[in-house]
């Protein structure tokens, strides 16, 4: 099939066979006796204009046809088919795609052409004008088009549609098309948890603005759109320019109130919106929370947060002192597994923290103590995954069931290792590197073990040098290995001694393709900065690296990293090290104080009838 596109966004598709093939003579055959009007034992009418046509071809393309010709409808035996809402000039296009396999789409008739395509159940149809509209989607078509999709249930279109009015609810909610959509399609969009709007009251504003484009047809349906509307989640003055609306609009209803703390609220309210979050880079690091005359009076891990929507710099409640711990986020929630406490101790605890309630719990603990492990998540489990504990190294490895909060073992690691790179990439673990025995003997491990989550099992892929300690972002079907520490050369200390290796840090990065192969067609830029361990995150297709208080981002294809222009504030404590970082969802200022609440207040849940 070729598809040719003109100056005008129109698309000719022409399907052309062989002309030495067996097809090639049937088309040639078909289109004579379609021309010709030979044959014919069937007529399709629309706006009283007749098409003569062969009832085999229509039933080969169409079930809707097949159908009607093979079933007892009177259609059947009259031959003759009306389409009374059908316009004679698609019907002609259709039948001379059934004929000739051409098709001249503009987006002036794609949409009654792909209406009608659907009507008569021609799939091959229905593919071509659903990919010719979802690629010519803009703001201004993108309402009809989802009404369209939903209507008919195309998911495929209904996707892109959908996609494109989350990111542009709130300017779509004005546009001159909205008022024209009907209840089901409307009730469908504001439903969704996916609209990117920071605030509810855009939501209902948009509920608003539908109702009163057309007040005598759509009143008596606020209470049903307004069942759409997450009243829980509207500031106290939000909440009183609805109750006014309602006061002043529609004297048949008014608003249902109860008392609700903050975790009340957001289960009455259903959830937040996509657009309600901020992403944040949340680092794990260790600080100094007082220091008098260079004496440290307390040591504490702290988590600093960068918004990477607003670029500033925010601060999450500390945990107790923990090196070299587990750390990941899934959502709005971070992990932190295991680490070492000051005197030297390895805990085999889990932290939780949920942005939403601002808060720290503590849940089940793994099944031994670990520090320098893997920890990733992966389909709603997480894994921890060999490490040390105490002087030895571990092989062991579990998982933690995030619904039913409970630990179990996987199979063991091929061997110990620990201060690897790890990372999560389409249902399989990865842990690049690291030393298979203690520091002190210089056994470094020259390979990727893979582990896959479905069957259980691990594999083994060698690498061409040593890493330790460096970071892991997948991103793009692959994983970026960023920076750590790489081992130059190796020297004994006396006759019979076991090699120790000489460890240097490393501003290299490389890219290890899905397979566990490095892959040299991926030119990552050095790090601009040696930093150990190098804090990076991945968002939006870019790679960001925490160096100390600045951030550097890249995104393949560039030459060089660049710095961001916003550095971390002072704050309260004083930094030391970073150790990891993660991006977590957070919910918007607004509505931090309505989220965690901690004692019940008056709250709207929805309109109801006086």
């Amino acid at each position: 099939m070729d598809a040719k596109k003109d100056f005008n966004n129109s698309q000719e598709i022409d399907i052309r066979v062989k002309p030495t093939t067996l097809g090639y003579y049937v088309t040639q055959g078909l289109m004579h006796l379609y021309k010709t009007q030979q044959l014919c034992d069937a007529i399709l009418v629309a706006e009283g204009k007749h098409f003569p046509c062969h009832r085999a071809l229509l039933a080969s393309f169409s079930p809707y046809f097949r159908a009607m010709f093979t079933r007892p409808f009177r259609e059947c035996w009259e031959r003759q088919v009306v389409f009374e809402d059908m316009a004679s000039s698609i019907l002609q296009i259709i039948l001379d795609y059934l004929y000739t396999g051409r098709l001249l789409l503009t987006p002036e008739i794609a949409q009654d052409l792909f209406t009608a395509a659907n009507r008569l159940v021609i799939l091959p149809l229905q593919d071509i004008i659903g990919r010719f509209l979802a690629d010519s989607i803009s703001m201004d078509s993108c309402l009809e088009i989802y009404a369209l999709a939903y209507a008919h249930n195309h998911h495929t279109l209904l996707r892109v549609a959908s996609h494109h009015i989350t990111l542009n609810f709130e300017p779509l909610s004005e546009h001159e098309s909205f008022p024209g959509l009907d209840l089901s399609t409307v009730l469908s969009i504001v439903s969704s948890d996916k609209l990117l709007v920071s605030s509810e009251l855009t939501v209902y504003q948009a509920v608003q603005n539908w109702v009163r484009s057309q007040p005598t047809e759509h009143f008596s349906l606020i209470k049903k759109l307004m069942q759409q509307v997450r009243l829980p989640l509207l500031t106290s003055e939000e909440i009183t320019r609805v109750q006014k609306d309602i006061i002043a609009e529609y004297g048949h209803a008014h608003l249902q109130w109860e008392q609700l703390d903050g975790v009340g609220r957001l289960l009455k309210s259903g959830g937040l919106r996509h657009g309600m979050y901020d992403d944040w880079i949340v680092s794990l690091g260790l600080f100094v929370s007082n220091m008098q005359g260079g004496v440290v009076e307390r040591l504490k891990t702290h988590f600093l947060g960068f918004n990477l929507q607003t670029e500033s710099w925010e601060e999450i409640p500390p945990l107790m002192y923990l090196d070299s711990s587990g750390f990941l986020s899934v959502g709005h929630k971070l992990y932190v597994s295991g680490g070492q406490r000051l005197n030297g101790s390895v805990l085999c605890n889990l932290h939780e923290f949920d942005a939403l309630t601002g808060r720290w719990m503590q849940l089940p603990s793994m099944s031994v103590p670990r520090r320098e492990h893997g920890f990733l998540a992966c389909k709603q489990k997480l894994y921890a995954l060999g490490g040390r504990s105490g002087r030895s190294v571990l092989d062991s490895a579990e998982s933690f069931d995030l619904e039913k909060k409970t630990w179990s073992p996987i199979a063991n690691l091929p061997f110990a290792v620990s201060h690897f790179a790890s990372a999560s990439l389409n249902k399989k673990l990865y842990l690049i590197g690291g030393f298979s025995h203690t520091r002190a003997n210089g056994l470094a491990h020259r390979g990727i073990l893979i582990y896959n989550t479905r069957l259980n099992v691990w594999n083994q892929m060698p690498l061409a040098f040593q890493c330790y300690k460096s970071t892991a972002v997948a991103m793009d079907d692959g994983i970026f290995v960023i920076g750590g520490l790489v081992e130059e050369s190796s020297r004994r200390e006396t006759p019979g001694t076991v090699i120790r290796a000489l460890i240097s840090g490393t501003h290299k990065c490389f890219f290890l393709s899905k397979d566990g192969t490095v892959s040299q067609d991926v030119a990552i830029p050095d790090l601009p900065i040696l930093v150990l361990p190098p804090c990076a995150v991945q968002w939006r297709r870019r790679i960001h690296v925490l160096v100390g208080n600045t951030i550097y981002q890249w995104k393949p294809g560039e030459p060089h990293w660049t710095r961001s222009r916003k550095s971390a504030p002072n704050t309260r404590v004083t930094f030391l090290t970073v150790v990891n970082g993660v991006t977590l969802k957070v919910p918007k200022k607004t509505l931090q104080p309505l989220l965690r609440e901690a004692s019940a207040a008056l709250t709207a849940l929805w309109v109801a009838d006086n």
